[in-house]
């Protein structure tokens, strides 16, 4: 049997070729992507003067903003517009707005108000149908409003087989999206809501634990209609010279993968099929399957365009624009600016084998055995990444006393059958010396897009209203033998305690083929797992019992992850929206300077999520503690 030094070479051999391809000497010109013809479409000062600059006209430019704002320009708001104010606007402004537009411009209605007959939409095959597809992330990615996990929409307009109730109310969903399919409506839509004082959120699939891209009396942006991929198999540009994909911001990760493989390249990308790369999953760091050998998805970034918020349209990149280059790549969304396309690098295909298996309590698995057998599997944990691998898995309550462990997959990128069975048979060996006697099924796929076929066959379930969720990125040394028995204390106190545990054994791999000095959280660079953790309640369930068990998954469950892993934090994406301080849990050491980029690029404050960089200076209206939704007014902290 080899040595653990000479599998993970082994693993790695291929790909280090693949690192050296950032620069190449003697390479020809630079030969930069082109944008797509729809980002050509662009707004002018001479189009805003032919029709009403007080409505649609720019911004102030970048560098004069934040000075002209505090000095000289007109005193902002202290809270956004709402309908019914007499600040909102017409009905003739909102239909010349929508001319403007050339017809883009969509009043919202609830996805399922056809169950309700206070809706004009009432239609009893439409609810019937919109119940049955409630879990389905795909009739909320195509709805340019709903949100997937509705809890912080309020529950205001859920499917119902009541049809004479009338809790179906906008809630927290936007009053009005706007179906972008080009960068002057994008354009637009941000100089109207800036000039006319309205809450703005951006929304590509609606992806996020959270309900980020939702929000009360809001003017939505919804660019999943974007959904161009050009392979750019000879890219050259700015040092890097090899494959790349150009993307729109609504392509998803089962469209990314499909192109690669159609293309004969792999790409970094995650789990989820319908998570849109460009937008979300990007702009929040993006985790991945090939993350131990590849780094992260936004680690793959070569050059983006965005929107700002005073209107203008800019490149993004290592020498254009530099800053907002670092910012976007790890901050998060709704922050800087409206994304309309990425360019990320692609690697020749490369092969991956993943092992499944799972086991549980038993009459000679006690308790004490099951989570020993965690401890165990947490022991491995660097050794498993630094071999380029990744481990998906639940812990889980199935009953009084009885746990569950399902490993779904370990994935061995770029090996072969015996390489990661090798890899993986001194943790089998000591599972079997507890008792925990496993045959795994291991699998090889030729490609990235087979393996997921193969890991994630269907679309993920969404749509629950009856539990919320926490993460934690723990730094390696959590997992180390002087710290390994406090960490598995805190992670078992939380699963016998209800919480549903789904883990990652994954590193953000070092790779000098891309750019990694950006704004991903640090403690991604230092990590080897990354927990979240579920906590739920009865469909039924009150308030109360709403605020109960968010406050133990905060204040207990979560208190007890945050203390054995110092120098950690938590994925945005995925994570709690009661999460104390979450400016250094969300984003680390970078804070500081995301704040004064936010500053720099949108001194209004036109762009607001929580948690988002600057959301410290906004506050939602008439909350219940432990349940913020985003269906009050949005104020600024005096």
């Amino acid at each position: 049997m080899t040595s653990s030094f000479s599998l993970r070479s082994a693993a790695l051999a291929t790909v280090s070729a693949l690192f050296a391809e950032r620069t190449i000497a003697g390479a020809p010109a630079d030969k930069c992507p082109t944008r797509f013809a729809w980002e050509d479409a662009q707004l002018t000062d001479q189009v805003i003067s032919s029709t009403d600059p007080l409505l649609f006209g720019f911004g102030y430019p970048v560098d004069t903003a934040a000075s002209a704002s505090e000095n000289g320009g007109p005193e902002l708001p202290n809270c956004k517009a709402m309908p019914g104010d007499a600040s909102w606007p017409s009905p003739e402004t909102w239909a010349l707005f929508n001319s403007t537009l050339g017809g883009a411009l969509i009043e919202t209605v609830p996805i399922a108000a056809p169950c309700y007959n206070n809706w004009p939409q009432r239609d009893a095959a439409a609810c019937e149908y919109v119940t049955e597809h409630w879990g389905d992330p795909r009739m909320h990615v195509e709805d340019p409003t709903s949100a997937m996990f509705p809890l912080y929409q309020g529950r205001t307009c859920l499917p119902t087989d009541d049809p004479d109730g009338s809790n179906c109310t906008l809630g927290g969903y936007a009053a009005y999206s706007v179906a972008a399919t080009n960068v002057s409506q994008i354009q637009l839509a941000l100089n109207f809501a800036r000039n006319t004082n309205l809450r703005l959120v951006v929304r590509n699939t609606g992806h996020d634990f959270n309900d980020r891209s939702i929000g009360a009396g809001a003017l939505s942006v919804w660019t999943h209609k974007l959904r161009d991929i050009q392979f750019l198999p000879d890219y050259n540009c700015r040092g890097y010279s090899g494959p790349a994909f150009k993307l729109g911001s609504g392509i998803m990760t089962e469209e990314l993968y499909a192109a690669a493989e159609e293309n004969n390249v792999t790409v970094v990308g995650g789990e989820c099929r319908t998570v849109g790369i460009a937008g979300g999953y990007i702009a929040g760091g993006g985790h991945s399957p090939m993350s131990a050998l590849l780094g992260m998805g936004a680690d793959q970034v070569l050059s983006l365009e965005v929107v700002l918020p005073n209107g203008r349209f800019v490149t993004a990149n290592e020498d254009t624009n530099p800053d907002l280059y670092w910012a976007l790549r790890g901050a998060g969304g709704s922050t800087y600016g409206v994304v309309t396309s990425v360019t990320i690098r692609a690697y020749p295909k490369i092969p991956n084998t993943l092992m499944t298996y799972s086991y549980t309590t038993s009459p000679n698995v006690t308790t004490d055995t099951f989570f020993a057998s965690l401890g165990v599997y947490m022991s491995y944990f660097d050794r498993i990444t630094a071999a380029g691998a990744y481990g998906y898995f639940i812990v889980v309550s199935i009953g009084p006393d009885q746990y569950l462990f399902s490993m779904m997959p370990l994935w061995g990128a770029n090996m072969t059958k015996p390489q990661l069975t090798e890899l993986a048979t001194p943790l089998l060996n000591d599972l079997a010396g507890l008792g925990i006697a496993i045959t795994p099924n291991v699998t090889e796929y030729p490609s990235m897009f087979s393996a997921f076929n193969g890991a994630f066959p269907a679309a993920e379930q969404v749509g629950a209203y009856d539990n919320h969720a926490a993460s934690r990125i723990f730094p390696k040394e959590s997992f180390e033998p002087d710290r390994l028995n406090d960490t598995l204390a805190a992670v078992r106190h939380a699963v016998e305690g209800g919480g549903v545990l789904v883990g990652y054994n994954i590193r953000a791999a070092p790779n000098p083929a891309v750019n990694q000095t950006n704004s991903v959280h640090p403690a991604w660079r230092r990590t080897t797992g990354f927990f979240i953790l579920g906590a739920s309640w009865p469909a039924n369930a009150t308030d109360a019992q709403i605020q109960q068990a968010s406050e133990t998954l905060t204040n207990d469950w979560m208190a007890r992850w945050r203390a054995v892993s110092p120098g950690g934090g938590s994925y945005a994406s995925e994570g709690d929206i009661n999460e104390p301080d979450f400016q250094q849990s969300f984003y680390g050491d970078h804070y500081p300077r995301l704040l004064e980029l936010k500053k720099k690029y949108d001194p209004t404050g036109l762009f607001y999520a929580p948690t988002a960089v600057g959301s410290e200076y906004w506050y939602i209206t008439d909350q219940l503690p432990w349940i913020p939704t985003q269906n009050g007014r949005l104020c600024r902290k005096k």
